[in-house]
């Protein structure tokens, strides 16, 4: 009898697989010994290699069996492998071989008495929980889109603690060591639109004037590069620059979620009526419309000049608040910790907390399963930890969503075997 405690991870997924499929995988060698008499059998621990027969997928390939060499040593049966997804972890198991007849070598190895002497090895499981692991489930994390719609007015020349505005926003995104679009270019898809107008629609004006680079991951360079090329110029037409932004992060819903960060440093005005600066209510109507759509929409003071209240109804209207809802926050940053702050906040609170599954969850089967961000469970079924929208998707709720919205964060579900069911 020998008894393996030490596993390789090959050998789990083996192991995986067998159990899985709900078949023992038997190799042997053909031909019954004849006249085979009980030895003595030796434990020893033995540590899987992946040189070790395997079998995965509930399907073994045998090779020739009872072929002999002139040592007098079986040939091995080779087996071919598919990769099953597992999470390794130790386990034991009882591998039991016929003990040696009479006129075998101390290796096992059988020598010719008769002619001919055939040889039977047996790998048997116990039982298919005994070796079922909990299987690693693959998911997918939709990747969110974030579009920031940046104030290009004259009054962004304005002083802002040593720079002007306009140069304090790009630092704020796009700083080697500390730009939020910098350090999140990989994870979050990044468009920018710049926008202003030149007393509106008067004279045949076009209104607004938008400067673009569409949403897209690793776009740093890009969007960089255009903030470069301008500078401020003149009014600033909030609510229809938001109508424009709108359309297009409406039509890509489906590759995850989308916002509208706007950085802006006064009082709006409209391409209907450039000056004086009453374009309040349309921007605020824009703003719900947005929210409507299924875009929200967040909002920065860059400097003092906005007021309060209408940073407050733009939130609120961004956000979807209704009458009897506590407010939402705005953000007003009057220094370049603030500002850049401000930014960070907001798109690190974007990350998805819904969780695409490979397959689908067994019906009763939901509460077997685990779900472990950054190595600490989150609760089944509890308003801070996660739920079942569907058979194929979960969702992280409470603290657990709030958990996953900033730095580096790892997430694992896990479930018994068979309670995911391949799609």
């Amino acid at each position: 009898m020998v008894r393996s405690r030490h596993l390789s991870f090959l050998a789990l997924v083996c192991l995986f697989a067998i159990s899985c499929g709900s078949q023992s995988a038997t190799s042997a060698t053909a031909g019954t010994t004849a006249g085979m008499t009980e030895g003595t059998g030796s434990d020893s621990d033995t540590t899987a290699t992946s040189g070790s027969n395997s079998a995965t997928d509930s399907s073994t390939t045998e090779g020739p069996s009872g072929s002999q060499t002139d040592s007098g040593s079986t040939d091995a049966t080779e087996a071919t492998s598919d990769t099953t997804t597992a999470t390794a972890t130790q386990t034991e198991s009882d591998s039991e071989t016929t003990e040696p007849t009479a006129g075998t070598d101390p290796t096992g190895s059988a020598t010719d008495t008769a002619g001919t002497t055939d040889t039977e090895t047996e790998t048997e499981t116990e039982s298919d929980t005994e070796f079922c692991v909990d299987e690693g489930v693959n998911f997918g994390q939709s990747i969110p889109t974030v579009v920031l719609l940046i104030d290009q007015s004259g009054s962004m020349t304005a002083n802002f603690n040593g720079q002007t505005r306009w140069d304090a926003v790009d630092d704020a995104l796009f700083d080697p060591q500390n730009g939020v679009v910098t350090q999140l270019e990989s994870v979050i898809r990044f468009g920018l639109s710049l926008y202003t107008s030149v007393n509106g629609f008067e004279n045949g004006g076009m209104c607004p004037l938008m400067e673009e680079v569409p949403p897209m991951l690793d776009n740093a360079m890009a969007m960089k590069a255009l903030y470069d090329a301008n500078d401020p110029i003149e009014d600033t037409p909030t609510g229809e620059a938001i109508d424009v932004v709108v359309p297009p992060l409406v039509n890509a819903l489906d590759d995850g979620p989308a916002v509208i960060v706007l950085a802006t440093d006064g009082e709006p005005d409209t391409c209907d009526v450039p000056d004086p600066q009453n374009g309040q209510s349309v921007s605020v109507e824009a703003a719900a419309n947005a929210y409507a759509a299924g875009i929200p929409v967040y909002i920065i003071s860059v400097g003092n000049d906005v007021s309060d209240a209408h940073l407050q109804d733009m939130a609120n209207a961004g956000a979807g608040v209704g009458p009897n809802d506590p407010d939402a926050p705005f953000y007003k940053a009057d220094n370049q910790v603030a500002l850049l702050d401000a930014f960070d906040q907001i798109i690190n609170g974007v990350r998805d907390c819904k969780l695409a599954l490979d397959g689908q969850l067994t019906e009763g089967e939901e509460d077997t399963c685990t779900v472990n961000i950054n190595g600490q469970p989150a609760p089944y079924n509890d308003p801070d930890g996660w739920q079942v929208n569907d058979p194929s998707e979960i969702e992280l709720v409470g603290q657990a969503c709030d958990s996953i919205q900033e730095g580096d964060v790892e997430i694992e579900i896990k479930c018994p075997c068979g309670v995911i069911v391949p799609e």
